[in-house]
């Protein structure tokens, strides 16, 4: 309804709202004849499923058809991986670094100041040139570190002191 100046009344909400709808459909459907292939591999992603999603770059857990009893494979990850999560782990609580000591897969138990100062290498040592791959767990949360070779020697040589003193 046009007022005596002949301007439409302000704030007329749902005249605006349905300006917008008509607007975005006519965007969606021009949208979708010019790039037919866009919605269909938005859906995809979405719809991904839960062992789909190695392609990310994130870490992901070996899938359950992985056979654990297995002890000829050269590597103990999944069996690692499956007691971490199964929740009957030692890495669910506490401090811990987990490496590859000597071509076997090691953890060390880390105190709350071992750790602080293992994160605070890893912090200072941000110039380096790293390439040796530490995962620290705190808590059940582990998270992925790139080291030099110097952070990577000080966690071999905590190691081989703990195995030494009988702190396993």
């Amino acid at each position: 309804m046009r007022t005596e100046w002949g301007r439409p009344p302000k704030n007329d909400l749902w005249s605006d709202i349905q300006a917008l709808a008509l607007w975005v459909f006519i965007v969606g459907i021009v949208g979708y004849l010019l790039f037919p292939d866009f919605f269909h591999s938005v859906y995809n992603r979405l719809t991904l499923t839960s062992g789909e999603t190695e392609s990310i770059g994130e870490i992901t857990l070996p899938s359950s058809n992985i056979n654990l009893s297995d002890t000829s494979s050269q590597y103990s990850l999944p069996n690692v991986y499956n007691s971490i999560y199964s929740g009957n782990s030692e890495i669910s609580d506490g401090y811990w670094a987990l490496f590859v000591m000597e071509n076997e897969f090691s953890q060390l138990a880390l105190s709350t100041e071992s750790y602080a100062f293992v994160l605070k290498l890893i912090d200072g040592d941000r110039k380096a040139e790293v390439k040796n791959t530490v995962l620290l767990a705190a808590n059940g949360k582990i998270q992925k570190y790139v080291v030099s070779d110097e952070v990577y020697a000080i966690l071999l040589n905590m190691s081989k002191i703990n195995t030494r003193s009988g702190k396993i």
